[in-house]
C-alpha cells in the first residue's frame, strides 16, 4: 500500500518548516529552472553530436530535479513553488566558457543539495535531495570530460 505525505496538520493549515529550509529548496528549484535553460542553450553551442547528447542528457536530470524539488515544496508548505524567469544574460554565449561555469555550479550545487537533505525529515524529500547531489556529482565529471 502506497502511502500519501498530507502537508496539513489536523486543523488545516499547512505544516510549519522552517524559513530557511523553506527559502533553501525554492533557491534549489529555481536553480534547476535556470539550468534547465541554460543546457538547452549550451547543447546549440555544442561542437558537436556527442557533446550535445551529453549535455542533454544532464538536461533531462535537471527536469527530473526540477520536477522533484518542486513536488518535495508544494508537500512540506502545501504551495507551489514561485518560479523565477529566467534572464536571457544567464544563458551561455560560449561553448567553452559555458562549460566552465556549468562544471563549478555542478560542484557547488553538491553541498548545498547534501545540507537540505541534512535538514530534512521525511524520507522520500531526503532521498530526493541526496540523489540529486550525486547526479551534480556526476553531471560535474561528465562536463570535464567534454
Amino acid at each position: 500500500m502506497g502511502y500519501y505525505y498530507y502537508p496539513y496538520e489536523e486543523s488545516g493549515f499547512p505544516r510549519q518548516i522552517d524559513q530557511t529550509l523553506r527559502r533553501d529548496i525554492q533557491k534549489a528549484i529555481n536553480d534547476e529552472f535556470k539550468a534547465i535553460s541554460y543546457y538547452t542553450q549550451l547543447a546549440e553551442l555544442a561542437p558537436d553530436n556527442n557533446a550535445r547528447q551529453a549535455i542533454l542528457g544532464i538536461r533531462q536530470d535537471e527536469i527530473r530535479h526540477f520536477n522533484a524539488f518542486s513536488q518535495v515544496y508544494l508537500e512540506l508548505t502545501g504551495r507551489y513553488p514561485r518560479i523565477d524567469l529566467v534572464k536571457p544574460r544567464d544563458l551561455p554565449t560560449n561553448y567553452r566558457q559555458g562549460i566552465r561555469e556549468s562544471i563549478k555550479d555542478e560542484s557547488e550545487t553538491v553541498p548545498f543539495y547534501l545540507s537540505i537533505a541534512n535538514r530534512l525529515t521525511e524520507p522520500r524529500a531526503k532521498r530526493r535531495f541526496t540523489r540529486a547531489a550525486y547526479d551534480e556529482q556526476r553531471h560535474a565529471q561528465i562536463l570535464r570530460n567534454l
